[in-house]
């Protein structure tokens, strides 16, 4: 909120000089435009406007006042709708601690920015930050007479720029008078005095008529100024004047109260103790975050030592693993070899025997065909 409250002293600063010269010169010089373009292009509008560069300076402060003025009322206007919106959510049916105002706190700044820089919100927001700083809600009501005069001492320095210019806007006008009417003179020829007296009149008075049209002007432009001015300081005193029983209802008699002004020694011995309990509040924080420390230091230290443990683990599981696969890849290689051999050896066995089969059926298939023979030999005596 200290940001927004400095952010909101310079947008002030700059929405009091800046917008209003910016938007009533560009507004001023939109309304020549229209004169020189004839759209107000009547003969009366020309002589009062443009026939002199006071007229051009008067009606230019009176745009840049009437700049200002339009800029509060909308200021005012968009307070007057964020109003119903800013309160304080409590428990109205009894009193609240003080130690809540930084809750409350905490709601005024969840608020829109307009909320929060509107008078109410201000004001709301100035009076909790004044209990939080003091712990205290016995002098709110001072307080709070303080605030509202410095707003109201506020309003009156708004409306500094429109003053100066409602104030030197006549002056200005009655300068072009007399800078007209000593023009007018110092333009007057005595020879034509003499000889053309009608003519020379004629160019007097035209000059007079423009001498005082300036102060006309510039009176008229400060009038309408004026009036615009009161309205709206109206419209703000009124506003002022809720924002006071608004901050009133949600302030006072809402916060505990020890003690009165019989006793005020009661007040000291709750302030001290108040004190005494925020100490010992920092003392129970500042044990609990050196337990945190140590205990997040011996976290770390075993940690450490775990993952050396496990890294020796490791190393010692890898070797052994290691030297266990050597041996067993050596000795399944030489049952591999044995194995080998000795399949070798079987099947040289069984090529013997194979072979020696193959003889042995041989020899009886020879034997086979020898006695088939000799059946058949006996086969052809029996037939014979």
């Amino acid at each position: 909120m200290t940001r927004d409250r400095e952010r909101y002293s310079v947008l002030a600063m700059v929405g009091s000089l800046g917008w209003p010269l910016i938007l009533g010169l560009s507004a001023c010089t939109l309304f020549y435009a229209a004169v020189f373009q004839g759209l107000f292009g009547t003969d009366l509008v020309r002589r009062y406007f443009a026939t002199h560069p006071v007229s051009f300076a008067a009606t230019g402060m009176f745009f840049v006042g009437l700049a200002a003025l339009t800029l509060k009322l909308i200021n005012l206007t968009g307070q007057i709708m964020a109003m119903p919106s800013i309160g304080l959510e409590t428990d109205r049916s009894s009193s609240v601690p003080v130690a809540l105002s930084s809750d409350m706190l905490d709601q005024l700044d969840d608020l829109p920015r307009l909320a929060r820089q509107s008078h109410l919100g201000r004001r709301l927001h100035a009076a909790l930050e004044h209990v939080e700083r003091s712990s205290s809600a016995a002098d709110l009501d001072d307080e709070l007479k303080y605030l509202a005069d410095m707003d109201a001492v506020r309003q009156h320095e708004s409306y500094a720029l429109v003053r100066i210019i409602i104030w030197a806007t006549p002056m200005l006008g009655f300068l072009g008078t007399v800078v007209g009417i000593t023009q007018a003179l110092g333009d007057l020829d005595p020879t034509m005095l003499a000889t053309a007296i009608q003519t020379a009149m004629e160019g007097l008075l035209a000059g007079l008529y423009v001498a005082f049209d300036t102060t006309a002007l510039a009176l008229s432009l400060s009038i309408v100024l004026m009036f615009f001015q009161f309205f709206v300081d109206r419209i703000e005193t009124q506003i002022l004047t809720t924002v006071d029983s608004r901050v009133n209802e949600e302030l006072l008699g809402c916060f505990e109260t020890v003690g009165s002004g019989a006793d005020p020694h009661v007040q000291s011995v709750e302030r001290m103790a108040h004190k005494v309990i925020e100490a010992s509040n920092t003392l129970v924080a500042r044990q609990a975050d050196i337990w945190r420390q140590t205990i997040e230091s011996v976290q770390q230290r075993w940690e450490t030592t775990a993952e050396e443990s496990a890294e020796q683990v490791q190393t010692s599981l890898q070797e052994a693993l290691d030297g266990s696969l050597a041996t067993f890849a050596a000795r399944l290689s030489e049952t591999e070899q044995q194995a080998a051999e000795r399949a070798e050896q079987r099947w040289g066995q069984w090529q013997t025997t194979l072979s020696q089969n193959a003889r042995a059926l041989q020899a009886q298939q020879h034997e086979l065909v020898q006695q088939g023979e000799v059946l058949n030999r006996v086969l052809d005596a029996t037939a014979d």
